[in-house]
């Protein structure tokens, strides 16, 4: 009821509907062969106000690619002389970590090879680069999905080179329609005063620290009583671009007594008193490079928080595996980082690589005294049935050339024991374990000696195997495939020496 009173207040004050004002709206809810994404057709409720506020507004729910494609066509034509531009996108969403896919309503498990049923996001931002200031993508997705994309895609979006001008906004799918009613299509609406009130809303790209889409109109206007120009309206305009603390103090310490000084103090005192802007920009001002956001990665994974891949990105696995951490040590949690978070989380990773590496110590030495006690009992009494029953316990023991020579070039192989099983794999998927890593921890499994074949980055065989004896003799459950405690393990082993 509330938004149906707020749209018809909309139409009392409406200004025509112009063809230079675009707005998309396209949701998809079911996939053919993926999950389904709760509330993300949400994003089409906004699409009457939206006509109200003056745009020409296309939507379409459950799309196929074909579908899609003609109506970013149309929109894309569109923008070339567009003064406002919206689009709303919610669904599943991949990323290589450069790069960002909006995924069709017909997707089939998506490869970055062949992504002929996905949007490009990087695309998408240079069509809405034609409205510089007045230009929204609002993206709507499942913050903690993992999809079944295999090694080099997960589910999100990545590091988006944002053009100037452009203000892109992301959150759960429930939230794309609320800052297009309640912000978007407001006359005098603060659309980045919303995504602050909310907190239920990340913002990228050009965000300003108020940013109108949908103008008072005229007639509420006040009428001035003379032509005079403010003589501080362009320091203050130069204030409001920089969007600081310095440049809201420089204007008020040049600027005094303009009329605008009473809105600088509360920008300033806005900035100076929101905990997760200053920690923000504390964070940028560390430029930590992306070998360094790996190594924060890695940490975090070895003390059991999920960052959702250790690729250098910070996106919201990582920031959501920030923030939990914060809140188990006693820290505000903002999601980003200081120079002593960051030495506290190094500190805490070299103490459980430690703590890891004594248990996997121990782990080994009592699997080479089970090894050793049952080739006593099998082996050591110098039998054919003695020899078969050691292999298979244990393939790769230390006894098992003895045995195999014993046995001779006839002996039938002997197979591995590990166990292939969904959930495994899926556990694995879940950890968006990239090819660099990949190949580090198969020349961390060779250097152990588990023979985990070439050190190539695909999990073969032999790869499988060699995950599978390392479980085994560190007392996890032998699968052949990472879990979060193989994975923390290894990653002791990995980079704690």
């Amino acid at each position: 009821m509330r938004r149906l009173m707020m749209i018809a207040g909309l139409c009392a004050f409406a200004v025509p509907v112009m063809a230079d004002d675009a707005a998309l709206l396209m949701g998809v809810e079911r996939y053919d062969d993926l999950r389904r994404v709760s509330n993300a057709t949400d994003v089409l409720n906004a699409a009457e106000a939206l006509r109200a506020a003056g745009y020409d507004v296309s939507t379409l729910a459950n799309g196929s690619a074909s579908d899609m494609n003609r109506l970013l066509e149309r929109f894309a034509t569109d923008a070339t002389d567009a003064e406002r531009l919206v689009m709303g996108l919610a669904g599943r969403f991949v990323t290589d970590g450069t790069r960002s896919w909006f995924l069709a309503q017909d997707a089939n498990r998506p490869s970055p090879f062949g992504l002929g049923d996905a949007i490009s996001i990087e695309t998408i931002l240079n069509v809405m680069a034609q409205a510089p200031g007045q230009s929204v993508l609002i993206l709507g997705f499942d913050q903690g999905a993992d999809g079944p994309y295999g090694a080099y895609l997960r589910e999100g979006i990545g590091d988006l080179d944002v053009p100037q001008g452009v203000t892109v906004l992301y959150g759960e799918p429930s939230m794309t329609d609320g800052v297009m009613l309640d912000a978007l299509t407001v006359p005098g609406g603060d659309v980045m005063g919303f995504v602050r009130d909310t907190r239920r809303l990340s913002a990228l790209g050009y965000q300003p620290q108020s940013l109108v889409m949908q103008p008072v109109p005229t007639s509420r206007l006040p009428i001035p009583s003379t032509a005079v120009v403010e003589p501080s309206l362009r320091a203050w305009n130069d204030a409001q671009e920089a969007n600081t603390a310095d440049s809201y103090r420089n204007f008020l310490f040049d600027n005094p007594g303009s009329p605008y000084a009473t809105e600088a103090r509360r920008r300033l005192d806005q900035i100076e008193s929101d905990p997760i802007r200053l920690a923000e920009i504390e964070e940028s001002g560390l430029n930590l490079t992306r070998n360094e956001r790996r190594a924060i990665q890695r940490n975090l994974t070895l003390l059991d928080f999920n960052t959702r891949g250790v690729d250098g990105i910070f996106g919201p696995g990582t920031r959501g595996a920030i923030r939990n951490w914060q809140q188990i040590n006693g820290f505000a949690q903002t999601s980003y980082l200081t120079t002593a978070q960051i030495n506290r989380i190094d500190g805490q990773a070299s103490l459980r690589a430690a703590e890891i590496e004594a248990e996997e110590e121990r782990a080994r030495e009592a699997a080479l005294r089970l090894d050793r006690d049952f080739w006593e009992e099998t082996g050591a009494r110098g039998n054919e049935a003695g020899y078969r029953a050691y292999l298979n316990r244990y393939p790769n023991g230390i006894f098992a050339q003895e045995a195999k020579a014993k046995l001779g070039a006839a002996q039938e192989p002997i197979q591995e024991t590990v166990t292939d099983n969904d959930a495994a794999q899926q556990a694995e998927r879940a950890l968006n374990i990239n090819p660099v890593l990949r190949r580090l921890i198969e020349s961390r499994l060779a250097q152990l000696g588990y023979n985990p074949g070439e050190v190539d980055g695909r999990f073969d065989r032999d790869t499988r195997g060699a995950i599978g004896r390392y479980q085994t003799q560190g007392g996890l459950p032998a699968t052949g495939y990472l879990d979060q405690p193989t994975l923390a393990r290894l990653l002791a082993d990995t980079f704690g020496r």
